[in-house]
């Protein structure tokens, strides 16, 4: 009898090890959560098979998973009342059917309020301008050189306390302000943030200085030389915290061969998508979005360039100095100091070396 209550008892202790733990931890814009599967006690947690929504763990301690995770992202589905907001999830650990989902929520009240997003505003000023090489101001002229940098800087202004964050959805380079007249177009940016020319050309995202400020340059290379040339661009603006495949800025790293996520590193992983398709998730959420064209501008060859009447910039080694005035004066120069030197070769050698040499009269009478 005292055998089958010990056994009892540890049938009990084990059982309770195995129950599902999971605690959740709901705050304003991402959501805590801390999952031990409900596994057999000989069994050992892998994180790779765990997973909330689309997203991997955070971090294992002791058997219990840790996600820290963006409720605009992983994949949550939001549904809104006129009193709440409920995010949904699940957490899933591999195919074994004796672990079924684990449902993760998060309801929000908001009875007598309205959500960050809703309160932003519909005019924000988006802008969008050609800047020099180091963007410490705007591009001092609209033509480019093959080879040259083209830097852009947009920027959506700030309205009250609730901070943007911009993102460009796309970029495209046209010969024409309207796409549809246009003869030529090439992708600088697609898919909802992927900066395509990072891969194919040379470009890439500068680190931002302020979330309402994004910053990119490419290369200039041959498309439509010599031509007037625009670059269209949608972009839109969301609360400075939200991230996802459908709001994001993605570099690639040639030397890495991968591609980045400019506003956080360790969640590269939504950049995956930009070598195939990156489907936009069904949002109830608004942000505010418009459409910029910048322009125009040309690409010249070098000879070109130099042969036109535009300034050199500062880093070029000269300010406000038109080409064609060192085009005259460079040779008017190099002709003087040639008449200064066959001059002094005259004097000093030629008429034997003295100012006030005077040729022999028997030399003269000779001949």
């Amino acid at each position: 009898m005292m055998l089958i209550q010990a056994v009892l008892v540890l049938l009990f202790v084990a059982s309770t090890f195995a129950q599902k733990d999971v605690v959740i931890d709901c705050k304003a814009n991402s959501v805590t959560v801390k999952w031990r599967p409900g596994l057999s006690w000989v069994q050992k947690v892998d994180p790779s098979k765990a997973r909330l929504g689309s997203c991997p763990p955070s971090s294992l301690n002791e058997d219990v998973l840790l996600f820290l995770v963006w409720l605009n992202d992983c994949g949550f589905r939001r549904r809104m009342s006129e009193e709440k907001v409920t995010y949904t999830n699940v957490l899933t650990y591999g195919p074994d059917p004796e672990l079924p989902p684990e449902p993760v929520e998060c309801i929000y009240d908001i009875s007598g309020k309205r959500t960050n997003l809703e309160m932003m505003a519909d005019d924000h000023v988006f802008s969008m301008k050609l800047m020099n090489s180091d963007f410490s101001g705007p591009a001092l002229s609209s033509m480019f050189t093959l080879g040259s940098r083209i830097s852009i800087k947009s920027e959506v202004e700030e309205q009250g306390l609730q901070p943007l964050q911009i993102y460009l959805q796309s970029c495209v380079l046209a010969t024409a302000p309207d796409l549809t007249h246009a003869s030529q177009l090439h992708t600088i940016i697609a898919n909802a943030g992927c900066l395509i020319e990072s891969k194919d050309g040379n470009s890439t995202f500068l680190p931002r200085q302020k979330p309402s400020e994004i910053r990119f340059y490419f290369q200039a290379f041959k498309f439509a030389l010599g031509e007037t040339i625009f670059l269209h661009c949608n972009m839109e603006a969301w609360d400075h915290q939200s991230i996802g495949v459908d709001k994001k800025a993605c570099y690639y790293m040639k030397e890495q061969r991968r591609w980045e996520l400019l506003d956080d590193s360790y969640r590269s992983y939504i950049c995956t998508c930009c070598d195939s398709a990156c489907i936009k998730r069904t949002s109830f959420e608004s942000g505010s979005s418009t459409k910029m064209v910048l322009g125009p501008f040309t690409i010249v060859e070098a000879d070109q360039n130099n042969a036109s009447d535009t300034y050199w910039t500062a880093e070029e080694g000269l300010i406000g100095v038109p080409v064609w005035v060192v085009v005259v004066t460079v040779p008017l120069v190099l002709l003087l100091l040639a008449g200064a030197i066959a001059t002094g070769y005259y004097l000093c050698f030629w008429r034997g070396g003295r100012l006030g040499y005077r040729p022999s009269r028997d030399l003269l009478t000779k001949y």
